[in-house]
């Protein structure tokens, strides 16, 4: 780290000799010596033109002066610590921000802990997140509007992006308990569903859309998140699937019910939504965003 500024080493031999309790012991805790130290307090209150400390006692006591000017002398330090850690690490190649775009079927809960991790460990790096769905997730990477991306398997078929597994994501058939579909008690026959609105999530990819079941449906209503989609359901405008972490706790509360489907030749729901770590092949991942690709494939 380069040298700091003679202003704040002054703020800083000033700060020791508050927490320590004296000069001498502020100059043993900065490993210098003691006329070293009086001498960046007298240069501090000269360049102020206001005295700090109260000398007259024998623990340094701070002046009315000096009590007033703490909290900014402070703040400066933080500052200037924030300014030091930037530019240390933008020599190394550090970003200056990471954009991730998250498929909307992937849990928060398990994108948490990580961000809290990434946090400490990169503390001048903001994080900017953005939800998507399908294809949305894999055209903004290749599109460079963010970085990194937790995507769906339609990541396969976008050759410049590279991926990496990092979990899998359980889906439910869904619907409220007063919706006629609720009714059966048994598993729904796929003739059922012909006469109902399936709930599915709008994407704003420029992909063609496509039916994503085989079921018949009368309708297909877009929303446009999750949590809208979720909210539709549970007022009965129509049935959908719901990630198991949203779907489970309406379930157990009683607000939605599972539906089984009578068997259907090329339809399993069984099979959970894998989910991939993306990135664009041709770019160099930073620091940053490489930590952020390793953890979320540890956290698989």
């Amino acid at each position: 780290m380069p040298a700091l500024a003679p202003a704040t080493d002054q703020v800083l031999t000033f700060l020791a000799v508050l927490q320590h309790g004296s000069f001498s012991a502020a100059a043993r805790a900065l490993n210098r010596t003691q006329s070293s130290v009086t001498y960046a307090i007298q240069k501090l209150e000269g360049d102020l033109g206001i005295t700090l400390l109260d000398r007259a006692v024998r623990r340094p006591k701070l002046t009315l002066h000096g009590k007033a000017v703490l909290p900014t002398l402070r703040r400066m330090v933080r500052e200037v610590d924030a300014l030091q850690r930037t530019a240390d690490g933008l020599a190394r190649g550090l970003e200056q921000k990471l954009l991730m775009v998250i498929e909307a079927a992937f849990p928060m809960a398990r994108l948490l802990p990580i961000l809290r991790d990434f946090r400490a460990e990169f503390p001048t790096v903001p994080v900017r997140l953005g939800i998507e769905a399908v294809h949305a997730v894999t055209e903004a990477l290749e599109a460079g509007t963010y970085m990194l991306g937790i995507a769906g398997p339609v990541v396969e078929r976008y050759p410049t992006l590279g991926f990496l597994p990092c979990g899998l994501v359980e889906r439910i058939a869904v619907v409220a308990p007063h919706h006629p579909l609720a009714q059966t008690g048994r598993a729904v026959p796929a003739s059922a569903f012909r006469d109902h609105v399936q709930l599915v999530l709008a994407t704003r990819s420029r992909q063609p859309r496509r039916r994503q079941f085989t079921l018949p449906s009368a309708a297909i209503w877009r929303v446009n998140d999750m949590a809208a989609k979720q909210a539709a359901i549970l007022a009965g405008l129509g049935w959908g699937r719901l990630p198991r972490h949203l779907a489970e706790p309406e379930i157990a509360a009683g607000r939605l019910v599972p539906l089984a489907v009578e068997a259907i030749e090329s339809l399993d729901w069984s099979i959970p939504l894998p989910l991939y770590v993306a990135y664009r092949k041709n770019d160099a991942l930073g620091p940053a965003a490489s930590w952020m690709r390793d953890a979320l494939v540890a956290a698989a």
